[in-house]
């Protein structure tokens, strides 16, 4: 009996790959381009205008113009009521302003407040008038009530600040309660599909490019003299997916040392502009919330309901098996074609259940314990994707394990399907391939 070649192969595809430069580059450049993604409305928010437009006021009611406050975008002066407002048009430049601002009416009435400049203000300057000039007829209104404005005052404030919760309680078999949250069930769910819907993408892809760069390279001609094809395959298949762990790992360890880097140098002013660069995230609410200690718990105790244990054990599971079952369709399209434009039209047709299991993981991620979402996680060819959205919500075990024995049984069905139709298809040339052809392939001894 001969030596299994199946290591040899394994480490041929694995460091012929890692050495390309490509894949250092990759490797390299993705956790720092990523990074930067990240980090730039942080350094939009540093780099970006820092300069303050100072705004002429003139206030006709002498009502609201009090209400104005200075801030790091604008600074406001004001003007005495009967100034003269055609003169101040073709002097407010010279006299150093950058704009200038009438108010002859109640600020909720169109017009009524109109702000003068010859260049475009920036939105934060406009923004910032607009609330304290809110918070003017806000204060106006409840004066008009005299002697409730205290409770109303308060009343407001309760109003602005109600919130409802609902508690949600897993019962399970034995009758024992567990309290699950939605929100980290879904973040979770969001990022395993993910990760597997890229990781299969580009790895299927990957293998499908490197069988049919052998074939037009006759390569595979000397190889299939002394290996066996199902071992050729089975080590392509497993060179390639030691290549893109490699790479994974690579990003996660950049990815920890970023992380470990920002929040080093990170100050909480800094924090805050980048916040409020992604939308006016630093709300003096959020950031009050974000520091109550009772919302760090809330927090924690959500982390801590979710068993991650037995999520990352079954993602590893899935994420293998997905690969393995999309691997061996894609070493099948490899070896069937000619062409790369055949090669990516026949491609399409194998991702089409990995295309709609992002779809159903959406409405998995709603409903997940649906009739769709039970059928889809059942299923082989969407089951990796599926089953991962609905794992943090709770799935019962018979359920994962029926999941899994019909995974691994269609991935060696598969495995074997795939062997038949490799061992022909990688030798043949110049010859368009049709189902018959695919089928009396299968069928040869």
């Amino acid at each position: 009996m001969s030596k299994s070649k199946l290591p040899l192969i394994i480490k041929r595809e694995y460091v012929t790959r890692v050495r390309k430069v490509s894949f250092i580059v990759m490797s390299l450049l993705m956790p720092i381009g990523m990074l930067l993604l990240m980090a730039l409305p942080t350094i939009i928010a540093m780099i970006g205008t820092t300069d303050t437009s100072r705004v002429a006021v003139i206030d006709r009611t002498a009502r609201y113009a009090q209400s104005l406050t200075d801030c790091k975008a604008a600074a406001y002066s004001l003007l005495p009521p009967d100034s003269d407002e055609a003169a101040l048009r073709t002097t407010y430049a010279d006299s150093g302003y950058d704009a200038y601002m009438v108010i002859d009416g109640n600020p909720a009435e169109r017009d009524s407040v109109r702000l003068y400049s010859v260049n475009t203000l920036p939105a934060e300057v406009v923004s910032h008038t607009e609330d304290d000039l809110k918070a003017a007829i806000k204060q106006e209104m409840m004066l008009s009530y005299a002697d409730h404005t205290p409770a109303l005052d308060s009343l407001f404030t309760q109003v602005n600040n109600a919130k409802a919760r609902v508690t949600t309680i897993n019962l399970s078999e034995d009758g024992s309660e567990s309290e699950s949250f939605a929100e980290i069930g879904t973040v979770v769910s969001i990022l395993s599909a993910m990760l597997i819907y890229t990781f299969v993408l580009i790895t299927g892809s990957m293998v499908m490019q490197g069988v049919m760069e052998e074939k037009s390279n006759r390569i595979i001609e000397v190889l299939i003299s002394s290996v066996r094809p199902f071992e050729l395959m089975m080590g392509k298949i497993i060179g390639i997916a030691l290549v893109a762990l490699t790479q994974l790992a690579i990003w996660l360890v950049f990815g920890l040392l970023a992380v470990s880097a920002v929040s080093m140098f990170l100050t909480p002013d800094v924090a805050a502009a980048g916040l409020s660069g992604m939308g006016g995230m630093s709300d003096p609410a959020v950031a009050a919330a974000a520091a109550d200690p009772s919302v760090v718990a809330d927090v924690v105790s959500r982390l801590a309901s979710v068993n991650f244990v037995q999520i990352i054990s079954l993602f590893i599971v899935y994420f293998l098996g997905g690969y393995l079952l999309y691997a061996s369709l894609f070493a099948i399209c490899g070896a069937a074609v000619e062409s790369p434009s055949d090669g990516n039209s026949l491609s399409l047709i194998v991702m089409i259940p990995i295309f709609a299991a992002i779809y159903i993981a959406i409405h998995t991620m709603q409903d997940p314990s649906s009739s769709l979402s039970f059928w889809a996680s059942i299923f082989p060819f969407t089951s990796p994707i599926i089953m991962m959205a609905r794992l943090p919500f709770g799935v019962p075990a018979w359920e994962i394990a029926l999941s899994l024995v019909v995974l691994v049984g269609t991935f060696i069905f598969s495995t074997w399907v795939a062997a038949r139709i490799y061992r022909v298809g990688i030798l043949m040339y110049g010859k368009k391939v049709t189902l018959r052809e695919l089928a009396k392939w299968f069928n040869q001894k």
